[in-house]
């Protein structure tokens, strides 16, 4: 049984300490207005300050102690025991209980430059053997023919290299070239293939290996042998570039393995253009044929035997094998040995009756129309029925959707040949994920602050500001446009503006409408600034060329709203700031796709972003108290209070207030960050989505209980130093209620930032849409898995490929179109 370390009972203490801290100083708040002294309980909580602040810096030292003391050998080791679990299932799925004999020779003097020893032949398990023992340097080439089990011999090797590692020896792993940018740096590339299948390597790494990832720490300190599959899937032109990049960056000693076919390997070598390339130092073995004699015996086991019914069927077909014949030359490849498997032999429980006849290939005239044949028919075989499970996609339902998703692999829209849950959002149009989570922030703002106000108005009723419904959903604009910038903003004002005109009924006038238009209008401008003061190392001034004219524009057309609503410079004053603000500060508040799904958050919190956050809110709220100072001039003599009261001490305080809840969004989008998986978990798609899905409600709630407290605890310290009402209830009626008031704008901030930083939303908008323009299952994620299970799909760390390159060019061919829903 462990203990826990001494960091671990250090975290705890300063985190128990913290939170009694703040239920004590919350509860003592409270208890004051009862007291005959309100003012002491202050004056005794103002000491409390330095040993919340020992308390946070204890803990913040702990954390940076366990980063520090981090080791490269133990994030290899770890890193080892995640590779292992990622491909000894696929392993399995692809070999199979018999899995076809693979052998080798040495590559001739053209691919090598050099005439390479008898010992480097091999079959099957050998390859650990040559690599290890038989090769001056750790760098082999695997040149082979399509389909003739270059994936798999990589795998072979990996899981036998993993097997006899010791700790200082670097982990295999497996890099798909096929997803590879030619023009991008190449250990950047690897770096973020390591952080996407094992994301805890995307944490930093101790100090004193420099400002970068543990991901590039173990490649640094060449902790990672990199096993690059697929160089023929690049671009033609590309070839030449990747090999002298290979040879400047994975120098001579650094370890590799390159698998390609031969003729993509021959024409790098020898570009049209360009330096020829050759890598350094580097042995080539050339895969073989397979023998006729395992191919009838591997086909004969798997039909039950010889001798069987199902058996007999392949005596046509065996008795040709080793010659000249189409099919003969066919069935060479390990691939297509294994479509005629899975087209012709019966599974257990299956009889052979209703299959189709092995004959039927030797009519095929050419080895192209046998290989084209098995990969037509693969998909039907592969979605046959099966006994006690029946499926729940069809073949020809099944064949739309895989064909959908080989086309946007061969675009490569994410520039990755692999299908990721993530990241299907590239294939919806930019706007639409933002405008939805505008419209569902609006929405959700809008019922949120009414029941709140209704709630407020029971128990602290102030005539002066009666709940109205149709002046509600400000902070939802607010919190749209968090998280969707412009795009989400006016589709919150949009949705925010129909549900105050149906609150409102017959007796809606067009200055309700105007007015609610510039209310939100300016508000979702308020969220693009927010953004953009709480993201980055700090807040970012445009220049005069790329400042957001439409945010601008929304600036000046909210004015407009205002001044035709009232008939006077009401709001103008604040809109066009906040135009201003949104123009010239930060981003549209939308975060950069995330590496990978979130799995829990974490607080990250930092003095300039603290101070950036209390500034931010500060200007802000600034807004209100000009258009207090500013009510005599902009709407003079009507004695209206608008945007803000005319008594320049209650617009102060009504200032302050918006203030707070400003500086408390600001501080909450800089502080609360996603962090991804932990790297001995297996990589689960399903416990990635999960585990992403449940960080967006940690988000919510943590948000909502931080920002109650806080913006709660502000009001009471207005009232205690002269404010006359907050949140527009009486100050002897609502030092209770002021908490949950409070709790509107942080709930909607926690939405915002939950579906901002969780991909889970996005991935929802995404498999709606494909599902109702491009015929995708909508449980997308349950057809990936059963594509899987029937060996249509392979699984490369968290995301899906083809079983087979071949597979998904015969997919995406011109004659596969997809139908649209």
């Amino acid at each position: 049984m462990s203990e826990a370390s001494p960091r671990s009972r250090v975290r705890r203490a300063g985190l128990v300490y913290l939170v009694l801290l703040g239920a004590g100083a919350v509860g003592a708040l409270l208890t004051a207005p009862h007291l005959d002294d309100p003012a002491s309980v202050l004056a005794a909580l103002l000491p409390t300050g330095a040993g919340a602040y020992l308390a946070w810096s204890a803990y913040r030292a702990d954390r940076i102690e366990a980063t520090a003391a981090e080791d490269p050998g133990a994030a290899a080791d770890r890193l080892a025991l995640a590779v292992r679990r990622q491909w000894e299932g696929e392993a399995r799925a692809r070999l199979g209980p018999r899995p076809l004999p693979v052998s080798w020779t040495a590559a001739t003097v053209d691919l090598t430059g050099a005439p390479e020893p008898d010992r480097l032949s091999g079959r099957d398990a050998e390859i650990a053997t040559v690599f290890t023992e038989r090769l001056a340097a750790p760098r082999l080439l695997v040149l082979g023919d399509p389909g003739s089990g270059k994936t798999v011999l990589l795998v072979r090797l990996l899981l036998a290299l993993i097997d006899g590692r010791r700790p200082a020896d670097p982990v295999p792993v497996l890099f798909p070239l096929a997803t590879a940018d030619p023009a991008a740096d190449l250990r950047g590339w690897m770096e973020r293939r390591l952080v996407q299948d094992h994301p805890e390597l995307g944490a930093a790494a101790p100090e004193r290996y420099g400002e970068v990832t543990l991901a590039r720490m173990l490649l640094d300190q060449r902790l990672v042998l990199p096993l690059f599959d697929g160089f023929d899937e690049l671009p033609a032109d590309a070839g030449a570039r990747v090999l002298h990049r290979l040879n400047d960056e994975l120098p001579y000693g650094c370890g590799m393995v390159l698998s390609s076919r031969p003729a993509e390997y021959r024409a790098a070598l020898r570009p049209r253009t360009g330096v020829p390339a050759r890598l350094t130092g580097t042995a080539a073995v050339l895969l073989r044929p397979l023998d006729g004699r395992d191919v009838a015996d591997h086909l004969l086991a798997d039909a039950g035997g010889a001798g069987t019914p199902a058996a007999r069927r392949w005596d046509p077909v065996t008795a040709v094998l080793g010659t000249d014949a189409p099919v003969a030359r066919a069935l060479t490849s390990p691939l297509m040995v294994s479509l005629a498997r899975t087209v012709y032999n019966p599974r257990p429980d299956e009889g052979h009756r209703r299959l189709p006849d092995p004959a039927g290939l030797l009519r095929l005239p050419t080895r192209a129309a046998v290989e084209h044949h098995l990969l037509a028919a693969f998909l039907g075989a592969a979605y046959r029925p099966r006994t006690g499970r029946p499926g729940r996609w069809t073949a020809d339902r099944a064949r739309v959707a895989l064909r959908f998703l080989a086309r946007h692999m061969e675009r490569g829209l994410d520039g990755a040949a692999e299908v990721a849950w993530w990241k299907l959002h590239h294939v919806v149009p930019a706007a639409l994920p933002r405008a939805l989570a505008g419209a569902l922030l609006g929405a959700t703002g809008w019922l949120v602050e009414g029941t709140a106000m209704e709630l407020d108005h029971r128990f602290a009723p102030n005539p002066l500001f009666p709940p109205l419904w149709e002046q509600r959903g400000g902070l939802g604009a607010v919190a749209a446009g968090i998280c969707g910038g412009l795009a989400g903003g006016l589709a919150a004002t949009a949705v925010i503006t129909l549900l105050c005109v149906a609150a409102a009924g017959p007796g809606v006038s067009a200055e309700l409408v105007l007015s609610r238009l510039g209310d939100c209008g300016s508000l979702a401008l308020v969220g693009m600034t927010i953004a953009g003061f709480a993201f980055g190392a700090r807040p970012r001034l445009r220049s005069p060329s790329g400042r957001h004219r439409w945010a601008l524009l929304t600036g000046v057309s909210s004015a407009l709203c205002y001044v035709l609503a009232y008939g006077n410079g009401a709001g103008v004053a604040s809109s066009l700031l906040y135009g201003l603000t949104a123009a010239v500060v930060g981003a549209d508040g939308v975060l950069r796709d995330p590496a990978c799904p979130a799995a829990r958050l974490r607080w990250r919190w930092t003095p300039r972003g603290v101070l950036r956050g209390l500034l931010g809110g500060t200007l802000l709220g600034s807004g209100i108290l000009l258009e207090g100072l500013l009510a005599g001039v902009l709407a003079p003599g009507d004695g209206r209070e608008y945007l803000a009261p005319p008594d320049p001490s209650a617009a102060f305080w009504a200032a302050q207030q918006v203030s707070a809840v400003f500086a408390v969004a600001c501080l909450l989008v800089h502080g609360l960050r996603t962090v991804p998986v932990d790297l001995g978990v297996s990589v689960d798609v399903r416990a990635l989505l999960a585990n992403d899905r449940r960080t967006l409600g940690t988000c919510v709630l943590t948000a909502a209980v931080v920002g109650a407290l806080v913006l709660g605890t502000q009001g009471w310290f207005a009232t205690l130093f002269g404010s006359t009402r907050v949140w527009g209830a009486t100050v002897a009626e609502s030092r209770l209620w002021m908490y949950l008031v409070g709790l509107v704008p942080a709930l909607l901030v926690g939405l915002a930032i939950g579906i901002r930083q969780a991909a889970w939303s996005r991935y929802t908008v995404a498999r709606c849409w494909l599902a109702l323009r491009a015929g995708l299952p909508l449980d997308l994620m349950a057809f990936l898995a059963d594509a899987h299970d029937r060996g249509v799909l392979r699984r490369v760390g968290a995301v899906h490929q083809f079983r087979h390159i071949e597979l998904q060019h015969h997919l995406a061919g011109p004659e596969a179109e997809p139908r649209r829903g």
